[in-house]
């Protein structure tokens, strides 16, 4: 017969996990408020002293926010770029391959498609790889 009986819930908690817990709390208690409101600075300083913690501990995740917003913003950056040229690339050699089609013998488009498409590969290669590499960064500081 399966055990029914409720478990106490523990006394003891590491500082991780009491930072997780004191997370989703606060997460919940927001979610639950209606309208959303913005707090300023002064507010965000005074409840985390309420908790027990530095100016300097909320100066410090302040800009590390702030760096992982920038990161962000040139993630978004770079991708809308690719998707660009990706876009360019191809409207770019469909019109070409047209061309190519009723402009007589001969196969020609495949070699600036080819050519292009290697560009395009390193576009691609270059921004996926230095989106990695700030992941990478930012996970190293933390």
């Amino acid at each position: 017969m399966a055990d029914t009986r409720q478990k106490t819930p523990p006394t003891h908690f590491t500082e991780r996990e009491a930072a997780e817990i004191i997370r989703e709390a606060s997460a919940h208690a927001l979610a639950s408020r209606e309208p959303a409101r913005t707090l300023t600075r002064e507010e965000v300083l005074t409840m985390a002293r309420e908790m027990g913690l530095s100016e300097a501990a909320v100066e410090v995740a302040l800009v590390s926010r702030a760096q992982k917003e920038q990161h962000q913003r040139k993630d978004r950056k770079e991708l809308l770029g690719l998707a660009t040229h990706g876009l360019s690339y191809t409207i770019a050699l469909g019109g070409l391959t047209l061309i190519d089609l009723f402009s007589g013998p001969g196969w020609w488009v495949h070699w600036p498609a080819l050519g292009w498409g290697i560009g395009l590969a390193f576009h691609a290669m270059g921004t996926v790889m230095g989106m990695a590499r700030r992941e990478l960064k930012v996970e190293d500081e933390d």
